[in-house]
């Protein structure tokens, strides 16, 4: 995982925001057994709810969601645990 930090949550409703200034944002994290699902937002409007489980190995840096045509300025994202099973958050890349 990358520089061997990742943020985890095993409880339903966990919350992470963070503010930017850019025009990119990408999510990566590990796709694992049993795992639950996350849903991302950004400036208050849902982006999808996204399931981080897999059926095989743990696939660790996995690109869950990108958006890349945003407008220049200040935006919120907020990643939310959403169903049962714990999720990790590997990093946020924003630009």
């Amino acid at each position: 995982d990358c520089n061997n930090d990742l943020t985890i949550s095993d409880t339903m409703g966990d919350t992470w925001t963070c503010t930017f200034s850019g025009k990119r944002v990408l999510v990566v994290a590990p796709r694992e057994l049993n795992a639950g699902k996350i849903e991302i937002l950004i400036d208050g409007k849902s982006r999808g709810i996204f399931d981080m489980s897999t059926v095989s190995e743990r696939r660790p840096q996995q690109e869950i969601y990108c958006e890349s045509d945003m407008t220049s300025g200040k935006h919120i994202v907020k990643i939310i645990h959403r169903g049962e099973g714990k999720v990790a958050i590997d990093a946020i890349v924003m630009e």
